[in-house]
C-alpha cells in the first residue's frame, strides 16, 4: 500500500473527532465541532473540526489540516511517528513505504549509535577529556544524560571501529562520522569533546564536537550534512528539552552546546542550541509544537543585540510569543550560571523584555527603528498577538493604536496563501471554487467549462492544483493534495474545504457564477489590450490594423454583454 493509501486507511477507520477531543474541549455547532485552537492563545472558539470533511481549521492562526497533521503537531512528532501512533490505534498493520531507502536510513542512524557508543567508551579512559569537563564544571548525571564523549587523537579509531562492527565505506561516506579523500580516509571529529546530536524523535543524527586544547581551531565542528541532517531542522538538546517546554511553558534559546549542558544541569531543562546558524523558521516549527513561547538569551554586547534582532522577527512571524534577555557584557549562560548561580538566572529571565520592550531599548532611534519594527509585526502570522504588540507599542512608544494599525496595514503585503477578498468581504471567485470542488466531489461535472479556464486563475497554488485534479494526477482529497503541497499550503486548503462558502442547495449556480466571473474578468483585460492597440494604431494611422482591432473588439464585448 502506498503513502496516501496508508492514510486514507488509517482515516477511514478513525474519527477526527474522537482524536482531537482528546487534546481538545469540543463542542457541537451545526453539522461541525468547535472549540479554543491549542495552537495559539484565544478567549472565543476559532478552532473548527468537520466529521463529514474529516479536516480541522482555526480561523484565528490558520492552522489546519487532517488527523494525521494535527497529531503531529500537538504532540511534536514527525510524520511517520504520527502515521505508526494512529495505525496502532486504527489497527492497521504498516509496511515500509520505500523498503531500500528504510534500511538505509536504519544503517546510517545506526552507525551513529555506533560512533557514539565508541565515543563515550574513549571519554571514561582518557584523562586529558574528563579533566576537560571537569575544569567546566559539567557534572557526570550531565555526562550521562548527554551522552557525552570523545573523538580520540589519531586519525582512523572511528574509521576501524566502525569497520569492525561490519558497517561498508559506501554508507560510512553518507553518514559525514568519516571523511574520505582520493587517497586517505580519516575521522571526522579527532581530540574533541564529542556532542551527540538527537533529532526530535531521539535518534542521534550527527554529532558537535569542541576542541580540548585551547589552540586548536576550529573550536567547534559539526558533522557535515546528510541525508538524515540538516542543520536548519536540527536544535541541539530539543530530545532532553521537550517535556520540559511543555511544563514551563516557554522554551529558552542558547548559543552553544556547554550552554545547553550547564542550563539543565543548573535546573533549567527546557533549553536548546542552534547548531552554529542562525535561528531559522523550521527551528521555530520544531518548538511550536512544544509550546507557545520563547526566550533568546545572548550576551548583552552589539553582536549579542543583533543576534537577538535577527532572531525574535523570525520567531514572532510563525506566531510565538517571543522575549529576550540580554547577560551581563561578556557573560554566556555557562559563565553566568557557574559564576552567580541558578537564583539570578531564574530571575533575569522573569525580567526579560517582550520584543516591543527590547527594540525600544536596543533597536536604536528615530524613525528606522519604528519602520523595523512595524515591518515585524506586519507579518506577524497570529493577530491576537500582533494586536498586544500594537497595544505595547503604542502605550510605550505615545504613538495612536490607529496610527499604529493604518502604518501596518500598509505594511502588510498579503502572501500568496493569505485569504484575499474581494470587495463584498467574501473569498475570491477561484478559492469558492477550489473549496466547493473538495466539498462536493459527488458533482465535479460542472466544474468542467473550468478546464479552459485555468489561465484565468490568478492564485498560483489553486491554478496548480486545478491543474494537477483536472489531469488526474491527484486525488481530491488531503492525502492527494499533501502529494504536491506544503504544510502551510494544506493549511490553507484545510480552510478553504471547512467553510466553502457555498450552499449545498445552490452549489451548481454559485459555481456557475464563479466561472462566469472568472470569464467576465479576462474578458475586461483582454478588451483593456486590445483598446491599447487600438490607441496605438490610431496615432500611427495604421487603418488596416485598426479595422482588424475594431472587429476583435466587437466580438469580445458581444461575449461580454451575452455573460450579464
Amino acid at each position: 500500500m502506498d503513502s496516501q493509501g496508508i492514510r486514507q486507511e488509517i482515516k477511514s477507520r478513525i474519527d477526527i473527532v474522537d482524536i482531537i477531543s482528546d487534546y481538545v474541549g469540543l463542542n457541537k455547532s451545526g453539522t461541525s465541532f468547535k472549540g479554543l485552537c491549542p495552537f495559539h492563545a484565544e478567549k472565543t472558539p476559532s478552532f473548527v473540526v468537520s466529521p463529514e470533511k474529516q479536516v480541522f481549521y482555526c480561523f484565528g492562526c490558520g492552522m489546519g489540516g487532517d488527523v494525521i497533521t494535527f497529531v503531529m503537531k500537538e504532540d511534536g512528532i514527525s510524520y511517520n511517528e504520527a502515521i505508526r501512533k494512529l495505525a496502532e490505534r486504527a489497527g492497521v498493520k504498516l509496511t515500509p513505504l520505500n523498503a531500500q531507502n528504510v534500511q538505509e536510513r536504519e544503517v546510517l542512524l545506526q552507525i551513529h549509535k555506533s560512533a557514539a557508543a565508541f565515543f563515550r567508551g574513549h571519554l571514561r579512559k582518557s584523562e586529558k577529556a574528563l579533566g576537560y569537563l571537569q575544569r567546566r564544571g559539567i557534572a557526570k548525571e550531565s555526562i550521562e544524560r548527554f551522552s557525552i564523549g570523545a573523538a580520540p587523537e589519531g586519525w582512523d579509531g572511528l574509521l576501524r571501529h566502525l569497520h569492525k562492527e561490519g558497517f561498508h565505506d559506501r554508507h560510512l561516506r553518507l553518514c559525514g562520522v568519516v571523511v574520505y579523500k582520493e587517497n586517505s580516509q580519516f575521522d571526522f571529529h579527532r581530540d574533541r569533546i564529542v556532542f551527540p546530536i538527537h533529532n526530535a524523535s531521539g535518534d542521534i543524527v550527527a554529532f558537535g564536537g569542541r576542541a580540548i586544547e585551547k589552540d586548536f581551531e576550529p573550536k567547534y565542528l559539526n558533522s557535515p550534512e546528510t541525508p538524515i541532517f540538516q542543520k536548519k531542522r536540527v536544535l541541539f538538546g530539543l530530545n532532553a528539552a521537550k517535556e520540559a517546554m511543555k511544563t514551563a511553558k516557554h522554551a529558552i534559546i542558547v548559543e552553544g552546546y556547554i550552554d545547553v549542558v550547564m542550563c539543565h544541569q543548573y535546573g533549567f531543562a527546557n533549553v536548546v542550541a542552534p547548531l552554529g546558524t542562525a535561528l531559522t523558521e523550521d527551528h521555530v516549527r520544531l518548538l511550536q509544537r512544544f509550546t507557545k513561547e520563547v526566550i533568546v538569551v545572548f550576551d548583552g554586547d552589539e553582536a549579542g543585540i543583533r543576534a537577538a534582532k535577527r532572531a525574535m522577527p523570525v520567531i514572532l512571524k510563525e506566531g510565538l510569543v517571543v522575549k529576550a534577555l540580554l547577560l551581563p557584557h561578556n557573560s554566556d549562560p555557562d559563565s553566568f550560571l557557574c559564576s552567580r548561580g541558578a537564583g539570578e538566572f531564574k530571575g533575569l529571565l522573569s525580567a526579560a523584555s517582550s520584543y516591543v520592550e527590547f527594540m525600544l531599548r536596543n533597536g536604536g532611534y528615530g524613525v528606522d527603528n519604528l519602520r523595523e519594527i512595524y515591518d515585524t509585526l506586519a507579518v506577524a502570522q497570529d493577530t491576537v498577538l500582533r494586536a498586544q504588540l500594537v497595544e505595547e507599542l503604542s502605550n510605550k512608544a505615545s504613538i495612536s493604536e490607529s496610527v499604529l494599525r493604518r502604518k501596518l496595514k500598509e505594511r502588510s503585503k498579503p502572501t500568496r496563501l493569505t485569504r484575499a477578498v474581494v470587495r463584498s468581504g467574501q473569498m475570491l471567485d477561484e478559492e469558492v471554487l477550489l473549496g466547493a470542488y473538495l466539498s462536493a466531489q459527488d458533482s465535479v461535472e460542472m466544474f468542467k467549462p473550468l478546464m479552459g479556464l485555468l489561465e484565468l486563475i490568478e492564485n498560483e497554488l489553486i491554478r496548480r492544483i486545478f491543474s494537477e485534479l483536472f489531469s488526474g494526477s491527484i486525488t481530491p482529497t488531503i492525502e492527494g493534495l499533501s502529494e504536491i503541497c506544503t504544510e502551510d499550503e494544506i493549511a490553507y486548503i484545510a480552510g478553504l474545504i471547512v467553510n466553502p462558502n457555498v450552499e449545498k442547495e445552490h452549489i451548481e449556480k454559485n459555481v456557475g457564477d464563479c466561472i462566469k466571473n472568472l470569464r467576465k474578468k479576462w474578458l475586461k483585460r483582454k478588451l483593456d489590450e486590445i483598446q491599447d492597440k487600438i490607441n496605438k494604431a490610431s496615432a500611427l494611422n495604421n487603418l488596416e490594423e485598426l479595422a482588424a482591432l475594431v472587429e476583435e473588439s466587437k466580438r469580445y464585448n458581444k461575449e461580454k454583454r451575452g455573460l450579464f
